[in-house]
This record gives structure tokens, sequence and C-alpha cells, in this order.
């Protein structure tokens, strides 16, 4: 930043308004810092970018033009928040820096998550760019600094018509200082997938809608257990069964009883409820999304007719204030009126006493009439807190302290009270005032404006209802939605009248089963059950109590076993146990993985060559059947790669069946899987034949067919056809298909025969005899 040569330095003195003017009215931004009690600004560094004491002089870098339109814009927007406060929502991707001074490489004061409400305090226009001077805190400490013009957003239409003003026009481009990015419009990817698909609709609906992510930073878990604290969120006890608490400091077992929490009426609301309305993506519909807009005064479109459409069917409607305070005005008027004084927005204050004086306005808090207390009101009913009469006690005691002695002035004090201690502080959307999760001011949790628990639905419903009657539902709305660290994948769903079938998971972990399921809104617990083998009997395995309790480890587990397991919920009470449908059924199969026989060849007449397909098991073990005797033990195979085996003990003549089981070792123990199915090996010899036998001379020659499994061959020899043969000659070998018998004699016929033989570890097998053929000499 460059220091012209006619600024009087002696203004940056007048450091608790960070923005001053010399009598040019040139414009100097001087100090960030922290706000202190009182509104005092503690100066924390000079934000001068340059060496303390220097002045530079100016180099005629900006012209004239230039530095004008800069000071009109700057002394507008000063001029803006002289009429009433402007209040913005912060938003990025990530954490927003904010700095001491408005160029990018100042110090920083704070980084702040999107969502984070500021107000504003200035505006400098810097080299071309936009830079706004905030407010905020954290944890109640109060600071100030300066962050970009895309880093801020605002519901308030007033920045906007100042920005189309000052740097939409030809005149402010030509002069270079037209490097203006206004945070507008919604950037999906700053939001977790889960609330997405609710957005696209809703801005598809309304483009004109702005969606800014409030990173919390918080864990989901850690808020539903702080939301749980006694009597934080109530529900009435005309609520479900399944919205009311059954803990034992909530409800009477005994006798059926829920115990009030405040009034007669209002109970505590169960984890599943509460869940269910903090969870932002349930509201995110046309319907309800309206507790995520910010609750500040816009003169655009608040209007009477608006909030007597709020007030249409209730005691407030079109009617004057009863005792004519005010000016005799009506109630419309008087929230008009009130908004614009106290900048908040109409619309939420009439929302707000119609939520908690109801239609027919009949509360004795607001009656004037109650006995120790006449003539005293209070709409908003604050500090109307405790059991029974207690309630309107407490109420009264604090309009008496405040003086709420008219219609009005109870109006005007419980807003006033409203707007001061929530939404100027950080919690200025319907959902953040149910719902305590800005830390800005107060802490957490317990800094919220009421306990019923629909309340903030409520409110935005009506709400809702006056802008679209209004024709103004398309206007530029800023929504900021909560986010939370670890949410559930998909919107808590509400409970009903029953209890929902849940979804079951089982996954192996060795010999462990990990079961796990969705938890069912309005639970009280789950009941597990498991049977072993398809055939058996479901038994109860566990009973978990608690509506988070959605996993259990099975540690029971027996090699070569299936287990099959299902799970349902339930919710007891005096009358009894209600109880869900069971989940679907899941299997974790422990059963050995059994092989299958392949093949089984006949690869001789002693060898039978079986093979099978690959197992993640230890090993295999073969049995062998021959004939129509009993299975035996063939063989134990060690080794998940070994996938074949040569059984050499058979003979010929037998049928041989065979079957394969894998088998796993644990803990020096063999457990086996499901036998295969059988395959079978019949070894029978073939029988040979004599191809020809011719004499010639003496002497006779025979030749046969191959026998490739045949060890050898015996040759006979007979002078009759039938009977009477010898053996004549043994043939070793199956290679050797000829033999000539010289032994013969002339004029005489003869028969031969032919056998093959094979060797086998029980001596020698034969075939059966060829037919004869016969020789004439």
């Amino acid at each position: 930043m460059r220091i012209r040569k006619k600024v009087n330095i002696a203004v940056w003195l007048l450091a608790a308004s960070v923005l001053a003017a010399d009598v040019s009215g040139n414009s100097l931004w001087v100090y960030a810092g922290q706000m202190g009690a009182g509104g005092v600004f503690t100066v924390q560094e000079e934000a001068f970018p340059m060496q303390k004491g220097e002045v530079s002089a100016d180099t005629g870098e900006e012209t004239a033009e230039e530095d004008s339109l800069k000071s009109q814009a700057e002394k507008a927007f000063a001029a803006l928040l002289r009429e009433y406060e402007m209040y913005g929502v912060l938003t990025s991707k990530s954490d927003i820096p904010v700095l001491q001074y408005p160029f990018y490489d100042a110090p920083l004061v704070k980084a702040l998550p999107s969502g984070y409400q500021v107000r504003f305090q200035a505006a400098v226009v810097q080299e071309g760019e936009i830079w706004f001077q905030v407010a905020f805190a954290v944890n109640g400490v109060e600071f100030s600094g300066y962050v970009k013009d895309s880093h801020v957003i605002s519901q308030d239409d007033r920045l906007q018509k100042w920005i189309t003003q000052y740097f939409s026009s030809p005149k402010s481009r030509a002069a270079a200082i037209s490097s203006v990015t206004p945070a507008e419009g919604t950037d999906l990817s700053a939001f977790p997938s889960s609330y997405r698909s609710y957005l696209q609709k809703l801005i598809k609906a309304h483009p004109n809608w702005t969606f800014v992510p409030l990173n919390t930073g918080l864990k989901w878990s850690e808020v539903v257990e702080n939301e749980m604290v006694n009597a934080r969120n109530l529900v009435p006890v005309s609520s479900l069964l399944l919205w009311k608490s059954t803990a034992a400091q909530d409800y009477n077992m005994a006798t059926g009883a829920w115990i009030p929490k405040d009034g007669q009426t209002w109970v505590q609301a169960s984890e599943s409820v509460v869940k269910h309305f903090l969870d932002p993506r349930n509201f995110l519909n046309e319907e309800s999304v309206f507790q995520f807009e910010q609750l500040t005064y816009n003169g655009a479109y608040h209007n009477v007719s608006g909030v007597e459409k709020i007030l249409s069917g209730t005691f407030m409607g079109n009617k004057k204030l009863e005792d004519n305070s005010g000016g005799g005005i009506t109630y419309a008027q008087a929230f008009m009126k009130i908004g614009k004084e106290l900048k908040v927005s109409p619309y939420f204050l009439a929302s707000r006493v119609r939520q908690e004086q109801g239609v027919k306005g009949d509360s004795a808090l607001i009656s004037g009439t109650y006995p120790g207390y006449k003539g005293y009101y209070n709409y908003f009913n604050i500090s109307a807190t405790g059991l029974g009469d207690q309630v309107i006690v407490n109420g009264l005691k604090e309009a008496k302290a405040e003086k709420w002695t008219t219609r009005y002035a109870a109006l005007l004090g419980g807003a006033r009270k409203t707007a001061e201690r929530y939404i100027t502080r950080g919690q200025d959307t319907f959902y953040l005032q149910k719902f305590d999760v800005d830390a800005s001011y107060d802490g957490l949790y317990w800094h919220q404006y009421m306990q019923n628990l629909q309340a903030a639905d409520n409110e935005s419903k009506n709400v809702r209802k006056s802008y679209e009657s209004m024709g103004a539902i398309n206007n530029k709305f800023v929504f900021k939605v909560p986010v939370y660290k670890n949410m559930p994948s998909a919107a808590y769903p509400k409970p009903g009248e029953k209890l929902e079938k849940t979804t079951l998971t089982a996954k192996k972990d060795g010999y462990t089963v990990n079961l796990s399921w969705k938890e069912t809104s309005g639970a009280q617990g789950y009941q597990v059950y498991r049977k072993e083998g398809s055939g058996g009997t479901y038994k109860l395995a566990k009973s978990l109590s608690g509506l988070g309790s959605t996993s259990w480890q099975d540690n029971k587990i027996e090699v070569g076993k299936t287990y099959y397991y299902k799970v349902r919920s339930y919710f007891k009470w005096k009358e009894g146990t209600m109880r869900s449908s069971y989940s679907s059924e899941q299997k974790a199969d422990y059963a050995i993985p059994a092989a299958s026989l392949q093949s089984v060849k006949v690869k001789n007449y002693t060898t039978v060559q079986l093979s099978w397909n690959k197992k993640s098991v230890t090993g295999y073990r073969i049995y062998r059947k021959t004939d129509s005797g009993k299975y035996v033990s063939l063989a134990v195979l060690k080794g998940s790669g070994i996938l074949s085996y040569k059984d050499s003990t058979v003979e010929p003549g037998h049928t041989y069946s065979y079957k394969i089981r894998s088998y796993k070792t644990v803990d020096g123990k063999n457990y086996y899987s499901k036998y295969s199915s059988v395959k079978q090996a019949e070894v029978k010899m073939k029988v040979p034949s004599l191809k020809s036998a011719r004499a010639s001379g003496s002497k006779v020659k025979l030749t046969w067919k191959r026998d490739t499994k045949a060890s050898g061959y015996y040759l006979y020899r007979s002078e009759k056809k039938k009977g009477g043969y010898k053996k004549i000659q043994t043939i070793s070998g199956n290679k050797k298909l000829s033999w000539t018998d010289s032994g013969v004699s002339k004029k005489k016929t003869y028969y031969y025969k032919i056998r093959s033989y094979v060797k086998t570890s029980k001596g020698k097998k034969s075939s059966s005899y060829s037919k004869p053929l016969q020789v004439k000499r």
C-alpha cells in the first residue's frame, strides 16, 4: 500500500474505528487487533507495509480518477454501516485467513472455518481488489481483521447494491478497480457428498439461493452426547413412543409414566429423535430449509404483509396490541418496527412468538393478570423454565425485572434480548438457536434458546410460508448449513410408530466373524441370532443394549462349519417389548473348501491317474473303493499345490471308485471338507487278437495287434479247436508283434490263441484268450 503525500498521518491514532479519514476525504486503514471489553480496541500493530517512521511519496501510479472512485466507494460503504450493522458469513472449502492488513502477505489474526459469522466494519479498495474489515469472536474474545471479498457473503442486499454501483460500471472498469470477486453461488464441493443431492435439488428450483457450509469442527458423536444432557431437548408427552426417552431418569418403568422436565407435559427426547432433528440433511428440503437462513434484517423483502402471513390464524393476526401500547399498532406492525430497529428479521420475531405462545395466546405469561405479577408480559418466554407453575413465575420474574409493563415493551425487550444474546453472537439461524454448535460466544451446547426439539423446524416453516405467499421465495437468501465430523453416511431417519428392519453385514477376520448393522431409529438395543449349518436352528447369540451398539464379534468359531446370522432391534417399556423384523440372513462360511476330481484315467493296467482342482487348504485325502467294497483312505497329500496322484496298486479286472477331501490343519488338528463326487475307473485288460497265422515249410508265423498297456504276451496252440491248448511261448514286452512256431508237423491242422499279461504287485495278471486262428499243414 502507498501513503499519499497529502495524507494526515495523525489520523491513524483513531484506532478505535480502524478506518480514519483526513481532511481531503482520503480513507486510511491503520490498525488490526483485538476488540476488548466494552468495545475498547487493543492495538496489535500499525498497518503500514513499510518500515516504521517512513512515509513514501506518491509515485503517480494511481490517477486522480482512480483515487476518487476508491474514496467514494469506501465512504459509501461506511455510510451503509452507519445506517445499521451489516453481518456476513465466511465461505470457503477450507479455513479462511483473517489478516491484520488488507494484503496477502500480512500477518494472520485468525484462520476461521466456513460459515463463521462476521460483522462488517469497513471496506478498503486496495490495488484493484476489495478487502473487508470484519469483527468476529472466538470463544468470547473479539477480534478484527481483513478478508478478501471472495471469502464473505451476506444476505443484506445493501452489499450487492454497493458492489454493483461502484464496481460494475464502465467507468469503474476503466479506472482499473474492477478486480472484484464477491462470494456468490454455492460451491457444492465444499459440502460432504452426502449433502449434495439435497442441495442440488434446492438450487435447481431456486438459483438465487446460496448455501454455505458451517464447518463446526465438532465430532457428530460428541455433539449427540452433549445434546442428550438432561432436559436439553424435550418433546410433548403425547409424542410417539419412540420419540421419548425411557432411560431410568426419564421414565418410570413400574408405572409407565414419563418424568416431566418442563411444565407437566414436556419430557426428555429419545436419542434417535434428537439425532434426526440434529442432522441438517433431513431439513435440506423446500419445507424446512429456512431454519438455516440468516435472521438479520433485510429491508428488501421484509414487510408488514409478510409478517401478517406468519400471524394468520393466531390471536395476533390482524389484531392491535390489546393495551394499545406502541402507538395503537398491530402485532404485525410492532414486529416490523422492532425488527427494523434491532436489525433482526421481523419474520423470525413473529414466528418465534407464535411458537412460544401458540395459536390461542392463552398463556399466563402474556395475560397480564397472573397473581403477584399483574401488568407484566413475557412474549418470548425468556427464563420461563421449571416444573408446573415455576415456568410462569420464573418467566414473569424476568418480565418484572426488565419492567415489561406493556405488551409492546415486552415484545421489544424480548426481541432485544434474543438479538443481543443470539443473533449478533453467532447463533443467527433457527437451527443454531436450537443447537448451540457455534463457539464464537458462550461456549457450546448449553446456550440454546429453547428446549422444544421441533421448534426450529416449526418456526422456519412459518417463515417459508410467508415468503412464498409474498412472492419472495426466489429472492437471494443465504443459508449456512452445519457440517460435523464423522457423520452417519446418510441422513438419520425419524423414528416412526414401529421399529424398522435393519441391514446386517458379516465379515470374516481369521476365526472371528465381525457383524455390523445399521442403527435402527428408536431402538434401545439389538438381539443377534446364530445357527450352524443351513439346516440348523437359530438361537440367541447376544443381546446388546444401547442405540449405538451396532456391532458384535463372534469368536466361537469352529473350523469346518458354516454359520448363519440375523439381527433385530428391540424397545422395552411397561407394556412389553417391541421388536423389529429380522434382518436379512448373512453367512460366514468356515467349511473347508472342497476339491473336486477333474479326471480319473487308466494309464495302464496297473495305474490310475487322478487330478483335482486347487483349493486354499493344507492338503488332500484320497479315498478308494474296489468294486462293491468299502471306501478306504488311499493317500494323504500335504500341500495345496499337489493336484494329481498315481494309484499304482490297481489290478486288472476290477472297478475302482475314487473321491477326495481337502483338509486344513489348525492347532495340530485336521479339519476336512465334504467329499467330492465319485469318479470311477474300470481296469480291464483288452483281449488281444491274432492278425495272421501263415504256414511256410515246417514253420508257422504268427502276428498280432499291439496292446500298449500289456507287459507281454502268451501264445497257445492246440490240434483241436476246442480244448487242449498249451502255452508254447512267452513274449516279454508289448512291442514284439510276431513269432514263428518251428515245432509243427506236416499234414496236420493247428489252432492258435494269444493272451496278454501285465505284471502287478501281486504277480502277473492275464487277459482273456483271443479267438482261435486255424492253420493247415
